[in-house]
């Protein structure tokens, strides 16, 4: 367990550290120096900002490390994650729509939003598992974030309904 809960930090770590900035910010609108302070994004989280608990793959774990940048009005499909992940907004909101109710048997794309949650430019969370949703950027800027996955080595880190 102790060498998952390291295992778990060095994401968070590598999250923050992997993503390489300089001083041109004439492609953003932010400055980065406002988003950016020292100390914690998150302090002894242990559960999803859906209230779920913090869960570790139960096979050979593996790291999966992301950074997205999506343009005004994207929308990504419904999906849903076995995983959990580390997540930091760096530029924009994110917006995440959640279907809390449909089961994930059912890879139909006619799913309803029951909850929705925006991270905004420096705030970082747990993505959710298990839990179908689809993820926009209503911003009229780049939205820029990371994700750490912990999952099994091998395995997806997403799964998206079934086309029509």
């Amino acid at each position: 367990m102790k060498k998952t809960i390291i295992t778990f930090f060095i994401i968070f770590i590598a999250t923050i550290t992997s993503c390489n900035y300089t001083n041109d910010t004439s492609q953003t609108t932010n400055n980065i120096a406002t988003i950016f302070k020292n100390g914690d994004l998150m302090t002894n989280i242990s559960t999803d900002p859906n209230g779920n608990a913090l869960v570790y793959p139960s096979g050979d774990a593996s790291i999966t490390s992301q950074v997205k940048v999506w343009p005004p009005d994207f929308n990504s499909p419904w999906h849903y994650h076995p995983y959990q992940c580390v997540a930091h907004v760096i530029q924009g909101e994110l917006t995440v729509n959640f279907d809390t109710i449909a089961s994930l048997d059912d890879k139909s794309p006619n799913k309803a939003t029951s909850i929705t949650k925006t991270f905004k430019a420096g705030e970082a969370f747990i993505g959710t598992a298990n839990t179908w949703h689809y993820s926009q950027n209503l911003g009229s800027q780049d939205l820029i974030f990371t994700t750490s996955w912990l999952a099994e080595k091998d395995a997806p880190i997403a799964v998206f309904v079934d086309k029509e």
